[in-house]
Formats: structure tokens, C-alpha cells, sequence
């Protein structure tokens, strides 16, 4: 039986674009090839950028490297497909509006855009430090299960918290009833691209910074008795990526 297909993609804005699509081999290797597995599709979500057409320049010259097969732009236009509206996203004390609304329309627009079975995406700080084939098992475990929802790899080699949140351990994830993370997640396209993001519980608080997407998220999954799986024999790394000179682009 052949697997089911997956799209890539990740996003950029304004403090990481250059990073991600002039670094060299950053997306190539880092976030993409480092999964082993062969992408359907390998699509960049263009989010907040001051020069769109410097950034659609660097993007499209991955397009034709092979690197990427497309790139879109995100648009609040998507928005009424989730039954949202951009006021929804509400905001903390000493926390940006459009911070807060940025951080859901990057994710939710990888979510319309994907053409795929599943969709595994990555926010553009978040990357691979060596291969880890964990695509396949996480496939198959969620094809068996149709109540697990979404699979990540351990973060920022943390398996004592990752195992600490589950109630079951298997030879290669720990399941857990409850999480989630933007930075890495592997979804089914369907059960994603409906209108589950208005639920907001009060247990859902730690997620910092507002009504962000995470708790949405989490809430709804929860709600509905959704659950996780996390890879216990490998880890992504999350780093915020600052522009600096030093980095020579």
C-alpha cells in the first residue's frame, strides 16, 4: 500500500526571510530533507514582510532550484473559511494585535493552501539538526487510529517532558490525550481545513500571548477527544532567528 501523501510547508516574515531562503541549505536540508520522506508538495508561506517583492524574488529562485514547489502569500481573505475574523484574536497585556494575528494566519494558510493527505508543517525557526525518518511510523500509527490527530517529534530534545504529558508509551512515541505546538505538527488535511478553531477553553491559558492558534488548537482537540503522538527516538530544534548582519545576506 502506497503512503499517503504529505505536503511540507513553512512560512517567513519580516525578521526571518532572509535566514530561511538565503541561508544556504537551510530549507533545502535543515527543514526539509532531514524528515526523509518524499514531499508531494514543498510550499513557503509568505506572512508579514516589508519588501514583498525582495521576498518573492528569493522564493521563487528556490521554486526553480527544485527546493520549493510553490509559495503563497498570507492573506486575510482565507479567514471566513474558518469561520474567523480578525478581531477574534484576542490579545494579552504588552502583546502586538497583529503579533497575535500573524502568528494564526501563517499556519492557517499552509492549512487552506496544502493539497495533500496530511500536511506537516514547521515554522520557519524550527529545523532538523541530523535525519530522523519519523514520517512513515507516525503515518501509520494515525491511518490505524483515526482519534489521533496530530504527530510531532520531541522538542528541543525534551523526552522527560514529552513522556511526563503522555499516558502511553509505545516502542516509538508517547500518546497523550492533550498538546500542541505550532512549531512542528503533522495533521490530516481534512479534519484541519473545517472550522475548529473557535473554541477556547479556560485550561488552555499557558499558551501565552493571546487567543493565538496553539490554543485554539489545543482547545478543540481536547473538546473532542482528539489526541497526540510525539516521537520519542527523535527531536527538532526551535531557535527564534534574528536578523543580524553577521549572518552575511
Amino acid at each position: 500500500m502506497p503512503w499517503p501523501t504529505v505536503s511540507f510547508a513553512t512560512s517567513c516574515w519580516e525578521r526571518d526571510w532572509r535566514w530561511i531562503l538565503l541561508q544556504k541549505d537551510y530549507l533545502a536540508q535543515h527543514q526539509i530533507a532531514r524528515h526523509c520522506f518524499p514531499f508531494a508538495e514543498r510550499l513557503l508561506v509568505i506572512n508579514n514582510v516589508q519588501d514583498m517583492t525582495a521576498v518573492k524574488r528569493a522564493a521563487e529562485a528556490q521554486v526553480d532550484a527544485g527546493i520549493l514547489t510553490r509559495y503563497v502569500v498570507a492573506e486575510e481573505k482565507i479567514l471566513p473559511h474558518f469561520q474567523l475574523k480578525r478581531q477574534d484574536f484576542g490579545i494579552e497585556q504588552q502583546v502586538s494585535a497583529d503579533w497575535v494575528f500573524y502568528n494564526a494566519l501563517a499556519p492557517l494558510a499552509a492549512i487552506y493552501e496544502s493539497r495533500s493527505e496530511y500536511l506537516l508543517y514547521l515554522t520557519g525557526d524550527t529545523y532538523l539538526e541530523q535525519p530522523i525518518d519519523w514520517i512513515r511510523p507516525a503515518l501509520r500509527w494515525m491511518e490505524k487510529d483515526p482519534m489521533i490527530k496530530v504527530a510531532n517529534l520531541t522538542w528541543n530534545g525534551q523526552y522527560r517532558e514529552a513522556k511526563k504529558e503522555a499516558y502511553r508509551t509505545t516502542w516509538n512515541f508517547y500518546q497523550a490525550k492533550e498538546g500542541f505546538s505550532d512549531q512542528v505538527f503533522l495533521v490530516r488535511g481534512r479534519d484541519f481545513r473545517q472550522a475548529i478553531y473557535a473554541e477556547l477553553r479556560p485550561d488552555a491559558a499557558h499558551f501565552p500571548r493571546g487567543d493565538v492558534f496553539e490554543k485554539r488548537v489545543f482547545s478543540y482537540m481536547k473538546n473532542h477527544g482528539w489526541e497526540r503522538i510525539t516521537f520519542r527516538r527523535g527531536s527538532y530544534t526551535h531557535k527564534n532567528i534574528i536578523y543580524r548582519n553577521e549572518f552575511g545576506i
